[in-house]
């Protein structure tokens, strides 16, 4: 199982801030159990809050409350991404979209941040978050037991546990957790190589993993526990870091192109007044592309697809000029030099011509990138 397939069935459920946001479909699996162990203990009773013993509630009130705590739970994880997100914008980078999945959450950003910096501070967001809303959950559950609330008292202190505990794990200083990224954060301001960084944050997450699957196993089978669920989700989750950790490692030890400026090439490009018959007869035996950026004093105007000149007849080729049948230019169509090769590939997908443009910060055509035209290799 790779991390990226992980994340390829999704259910979009709104956008916030323009960020898509999308629910893995195993979510609901999830969701579904936390119902029903919190509805199971609410109804039997005997849970303590505040020295406080809560009484038993009905079937109908314990199922409703399981649910309103399982919502304000994922919501708690969705604000923890969502601060994640936001920050990173701030740092000018944008997000291409929030993923709830069973084991949390994933704000996926459509560039690598290009300072230690932006990476701490994007990194210690949802932590901060997290921690907020632990606060304010706590100040809530002691604000209902002081007036005899003790079931909402109950609720609150479910979520505030639920984010002091999501802010803790994410702090575990191993890649891909929040602290793994502020561990590489901190080597990378140190010694300058966000690889050798990388490296060392991934392999401190792949013993975290390591130390989860073995306490897991330990909570199954040690007669002092017994505890078989928390064990089985303890080695899941294990097993999903060490995935994710591992595959970082590989990736730098292997030296593999993983964003855009390491695997495009130089950028040909036809200009707006182009007539398609010197395109077809003179240009394209020269270069096999799919697609060409149309761009003048190497500003990009467009893009322009072969797979679109099909319904151009023959006999209009030399009357015709490039920018009367390119596509306008459009955010699908290109991508900063510094954005992840796995985001280029999805637009590439998606945008119907099977290749970008690469333009860099001040708006200059700088290469270009075609599917199918490039693999991972091990630089020289």
């Amino acid at each position: 199982m790779s991390v990226v397939d992980l994340y390829k069935r999704q259910v979009t459920v709104a956008h916030i801030f323009g960020i898509p946001v999308r629910f893995d479909y195993r979510w609901f699996i999830v969701f579904l159990l936390s119902v029903w162990l919190i509805a199971a203990n609410l109804a039997r009773g005997g849970m303590w809050v505040s020295q406080v013993q809560l009484m038993p509630v009905s079937t109908t009130a314990s199922w409703i409350l399981g649910v309103v705590t399982t919502l304000g739970l994922f919501l708690s994880v969705l604000g923890h991404e969502l601060s994640h997100a936001l920050m990173g914008r701030a740092e000018g980078i944008e997000i291409e979209e929030i993923v709830l999945h069973p084991f949390g959450g994933l704000a996926r950003l459509r560039n690598e941040p290009d300072s230690p910096r932006a990476e701490f501070r994007i990194a210690i967001a949802g932590p901060a978050a997290s921690f907020v809303f632990a606060a304010i959950s706590f100040l809530l559950m002691l604000a209902a037991m002081m007036t005899n609330y003790p079931v909402i008292g109950g609720i609150m202190f479910l979520l505030g546990a639920g984010n002091l505990l999501l802010a803790i794990f994410n702090l575990f200083p191993g890649y891909p957790l929040d602290g793994g990224r502020v561990l590489r954060a901190i080597l990378w301001h140190r010694t300058g190589d966000i690889k050798e960084a990388t490296r060392l944050a991934g392999m401190c997450g792949m013993l975290i993993a390591a130390i989860l699957i073995i306490f897991g196993v330990y909570m199954a089978v040690a007669p002092t526990f017994r505890a078989y669920f928390m064990g089985f989700w303890s080695v899941l989750v294990g097993v999903f870091l060490f995935d994710a950790a591992y595959s970082v490692v590989k990736q730098v030890r292997g030296r593999l192109r993983n964003i855009v400026s390491e695997a495009m090439t130089a950028p040909f490009a036809i200009e707006p007044d182009t007539l398609i018959s010197h395109l077809i007869d003179s240009i394209l035996p020269m270069h096999r592309q799919v697609a060409f950026p149309v761009a003048q004093n190497h500003r990009l105007h467009g893009m322009l697809s072969l797979e679109d000149l099909k319904t151009l007849p023959r006999e209009r080729w030399h009357l015709t000029r490039a920018r009367e049948v390119m596509r306008p230019i459009a955010p699908r169509f290109f991508v900063e030099p510094n954005a992840t090769l796995d985001y280029a590939q999805e637009l590439m997908k998606r945008n119907g011509i099977g290749s970008v443009a690469v333009v860099g910060k001040t708006g200059e055509l700088v290469g270009f990138l075609q599917s199918g035209k490039f693999k991972r290799k091990k630089r020289k």
